[in-house]
């Protein structure tokens, strides 16, 4: 048995025990009993800006997502697009019935000198005013990546205590929040699993949550489901993508199996968009040997699919 088969064996007999205990069977006492959400869980699909396969038209994609069974969108996080397009997006979403999730940008609060930590915390104020202004969940944020510059207790302790702390603060104060992205071994040593991410996020406080995501997960966690119940309310966003090649989901064959981890934003009653953050499979090489990939109406058809093969799965779970 390896390491990862030895973890998920546990993990699944741990939250085994949760589920009796949620049901009042197998019981001891002074253990917590799990209750059922108050509203059922519900899968809402998302498109993240930039994947949307239309041009750059705000009515276009939007209607795409309308017309093609998707609920949410994800926007960019730059503050020169959010000026331009956010509230525009926000509107045109309203209208459509379709949820504003997070904006997804990149980040990073692990430097040895403060000034550049400070400096990275005030590049943010300015987009959680739009964004909480826009009404989207929040912005995605990364705390460290690749080499921090200083140790992993005092990079913690610092965003804990000052730098994430600070952001959370000015997020719950227009009304969104910062959403904490744990990565995988490789792109930061730092937050690379969804409980590490919800303990923070609860340390934080208000203006605080975590999100999970599919690919980043299937290199960390031992078990899907166990990672989003230990999540709990405090997971507020999911990214999806194939679980072999970080494609389109279904790009990997039988490989993407999603069963697992529906089965655990169904048990906590996750009702937050999952959105796809996945590329294209190449079709085939050019003259010059570098690859192609669909056309815009090829990619609409993959996504329609991959919609389909998504909320087959859902259903399963």
């Amino acid at each position: 048995m390896n390491r990862r088969d030895f973890l998920k064996g546990g993990a699944v007999a741990g939250m085994a025990a949760a589920c009796l205990s949620a049901r009042g069977e197998g019981c001891c006492s002074g253990m917590p009993k799990l209750t059922p959400p108050a509203k059922p869980a519900q899968l809402n699909l998302c498109l993240q800006w930039g994947g949307i396969p239309v041009r750059d038209d705000v009515n276009e994609k939007l209607d795409f997502l309308s017309a093609n069974g998707f609920q949410a969108v994800e926007t960019p996080s730059g503050l020169g697009w959010l000026r331009e397009k956010g509230l525009k997006v926000a509107e045109g979403a309203k209208k459509r019935g379709l949820m504003l999730t997070t904006a997804c940008g990149p980040s990073r609060f692990d430097y040895a000198d403060k000034a550049k930590n400070d400096a990275e915390v005030a590049k943010f104020m300015p987009i959680l005013e739009i964004l909480g202004e826009m009404k989207s969940v929040g912005l995605i944020i990364c705390p460290a990546r690749g080499r921090p510059e200083v140790g992993l207790k005092e990079l913690r302790a610092d965003f804990v205590e000052n730098t994430g702390k600070r952001l959370a603060e000015k997020a719950a104060a227009c009304g969104t929040d910062i959403v904490l992205e744990p990565l995988r071994r490789g792109e930061t040593p730092f937050l690379r699993q969804v409980s590490d991410g919800a303990k923070m996020a609860q340390e934080i406080g208000k203006g605080c949550k975590v999100m999970g995501d599919f690919w980043h997960m299937r290199w960390e966690e031992p078990n899907f489901f166990a990672a989003f119940v230990a999540a709990g309310p405090l997971l507020a966003h999911v990214h999806i993508a194939s679980l072999a090649t970080r494609k389109i989901p279904g790009s990997d064959g039988a490989a993407d199996n999603y069963v697992d981890g529906f089965k655990g934003l169904k048990f906590i009653g996750y009702r937050g968009a999952v959105s796809v953050e996945a590329g294209f499979k190449e079709i085939g090489r050019n003259e010059k040997n570098k690859p192609t990939y669909p056309d815009n109406a090829g990619k609409r058809d993959i996504l329609v699919k991959m919609s389909a093969m998504l909320r087959r799965q859902w259903e399963e779970a």
